[in-house]
């Protein structure tokens, strides 16, 4: 019986330095950056033919020790409007990018949109791909991967400017 009261505080000890906890902090330390939005506009008559493709490129920096294999991920692109951000659509990626400790990695998405996805949206789309006026993509999401076969699931936000600041 006191064998098990002596247990108890080491391995109570033993679960606060875990793996898991360090691969947790080391994950909350990675860095996003939206670094290409790439829209192609391809235009066709009747308007509803026509399309947008965007590559998102998303850049992913691991400060710390810690290897990681990015598994998915999963997010919301948006474009900013003068009443806030528009969701444009959803990000998924599927293939997997190991992340080597202290290294960059980039995580590169192709999208395509008919004018029935985007209708609501194609002014604000068409104005940003002319360069009419200043605005930024902002992505939103969510990175599943794993260090070492433990799990780790990692928020993102980050956002990209274009355009002169008027």
């Amino acid at each position: 019986m006191r064998l098990g009261w002596v247990a108890l505080p080491m391995l109570l000890a033993t679960t606060a330095c875990s793996p898991v906890q360090r691969y947790q902090e080391a994950a909350r330390g990675l860095r996003f950056t939206l670094d290409r939005v790439r829209p192609e506009l391809q235009l066709a008559f009747p308007l509803e033919r026509s399309r947008i493709d965007l590559e998102v490129t998303l850049g992913v920096t691991n400060p710390s020790a810690v290897a990681f294999h990015l598994r998915g991920f999963e997010g919301l692109l948006s474009l900013q409007a003068e009443d806030g951000f528009k969701p444009l659509g959803q990000v998924r990626l599927a293939r997997a990018l190991d992340l080597p400790a202290g290294g960059s990695a980039e995580l590169v998405v192709n999208l395509g949109f008919t004018y029935q996805d985007l209708a609501g949206n194609w002014p604000l789309l068409q104005a940003q791909l002319r360069g009419e006026r200043p605005g930024a993509w902002e992505l939103e999401g969510t990175l599943r991967g794993e260090a070492y076969g433990i799990p780790i699931t990692v928020p993102v936000h980050t956002r990209r400017s274009f355009g002169a600041i008027p």
